[in-house]
């Protein structure tokens, strides 16, 4: 794993580094779609944390834990052979799921969302481009409102 030799917004180059060596080891690609290293994704999840002060405690403590997994595996995560990676998270997912989920939701979005890889999918990107009005004509059935509008007004006016 090379260096990115930059901070990002919210991660030193140490956190940022490290966060794209596990993003390389769970999507490490297939031949049709591009591994982790080949698309914007660290800096995708950067961005994310950045927008969203409330992951970022999450992921920082993903990314110790995954530190700590390593090290006592033998060395630093990026050093590891793949097999002693995917060990290091199956074991940071044992002992600390719920930061480990918020890695695994952030590390599919910042791949997902990858002008590339949705290219590879077929998606059209990006999915609702600046200045491009979405289209409803025939998709509002007002009658599907009629039980909101039945109901008792949750609010008090002004």
């Amino acid at each position: 794993m090379t260096s990115t030799n930059m901070s990002g917004t919210v991660l030193g180059p140490e956190d940022l580094d490290l966060l794209a060596a596990v993003l390389e080891t769970l999507l490490p690609g297939d031949g049709v779609m591009p591994p982790a290293s080949n698309t914007g994704a660290a800096r995708a999840v950067d961005g994310h944390l950045a927008e969203r002060p409330a992951l970022r405690a999450p992921i920082l403590d993903a990314l110790t834990a995954v530190r700590i997994a390593a090290h006592a595996s033998g060395g630093d995560f990026d050093t590891l052979p793949e097999a002693g990676r995917i060990a290091t998270l199956e074991a940071v997912e044992l002992t600390h799921p719920h930061v480990f989920d918020a890695l695994v939701v952030q590390a599919y979005t910042g791949y997902y969302t990858d002008p590339g890889v949705q290219a590879r999918l077929g998606v059209p990107s990006p999915l609702m481009p600046v200045g491009h009005p979405r289209s409803t004509a025939g998709t509002l059935d007002p009658a599907r409102l009629e039980r909101v509008r039945a109901t008792a007004k949750p609010w008090r006016g002004a």
